[in-house]
């Protein structure tokens, strides 16, 4: 399933980092909102390995997370301190660590390291995990980029976000409210075609190639055109995607070919 915007915060500051209780901040609120009695998996890029967001989320929020690190991270491994980039994986090969600390200035501790190189894309990747690591890790961790897809349906795919060239932060943070409801009744629009069998009527691809929320949007526009009655939904289910998106055949079909041979120790330099 698409990422969904439920909580937000404009910062107005001439920085790209953003500090660390403005992400507390956020984090508390979405918080808030989350049902009980669900396992909550923080995702994020490198701008946030930091060993005190990875404090807070395990000791206060009850969080579980999966991060990707830099390559000049170090990590403490049976005693020694290491740099990321010292494990030099060959294409296609995977290693995890057992609890390692991260962090030589400021160390946290207790936390699992997964690296890999991946032979299709010829990238090196380091997730840092609060829990035991394996394969799995970067399954998961995967799903974070349904955020970046989403970024394309706020810009020139759809809302033209930065087209608004608004300055003041109120402003702009009413404006993504608009923009989050209207996503959210988009998305669910197009959930209910899929689900419905309609799919065909507003996406010409034999498998579903664009987003719910994209097929939500040409839904309502065939709906005015023909003078359907539109429904509201209020549901959206957490299960699995019954009809993932396929934009592309041979990236979907390469992803399938991924395969991996797990290290038991680190390789040596």
């Amino acid at each position: 399933m698409e990422a969904k915007t439920f909580i937000w915060k404009v910062v107005a500051q001439s920085s790209s980092t953003v500090r660390l209780w403005t992400i507390q901040r956020v984090l508390r609120q979405a918080q808030r909102l989350m049902p009980e009695g669900v396992a909550i998996v923080l995702l994020a890029d490198r701008g946030f390995a930091d060993g005190k967001l990875m404090k807070y989320l395990r000791e206060n929020l009850g969080w579980h997370f999966r991060i990707r690190i830099k390559r000049s991270f170090q990590f403490q491994h049976q005693g020694q301190w290491r740099q990321v980039s010292s494990v030099q994986l060959q294409p296609g090969q995977a290693y995890f660590t057992p609890a390692v600390s991260v962090g030589r200035t400021k160390p946290y501790d207790n936390v699992y390291l997964a690296f890999a190189h991946d032979k299709l894309s010829s990238e090196n990747w380091t997730i840092v995990s609060d829990e035991p690591t394996n394969l799995q890790t970067f399954a998961q961790y995967r799903l974070r980029f349904q955020v970046e897809e989403s970024f394309l349906d706020l810009k020139s795919n759809g809302f033209n976000l930065e087209a608004s060239r608004l300055r003041d932060k109120v402003a702009l943070s009413q404006l993504c409210g608009v923009i989050a409801l209207t996503m959210l009744f988009l998305v669910l629009q197009g959930v209910q075609v899929v689900a419905s069998g309609k799919r065909r009527q507003v996406d010409a691809h034999w498998k579903r190639g664009m987003s719910y929320l994209k097929l939500g949007w040409n839904w309502i526009r065939l709906a005015i055109t023909h003078q359907w009655k539109i429904h509201v939904y209020q549901f959206l289910s957490c299960s699995p995607d019954p009809q993932p998106a396929i934009a592309s055949r041979r990236q979907h079909d390469d992803s399938l070919k991924r395969e991996f041979t797990v290290l038991s120790r680190i390789p040596a330099s």
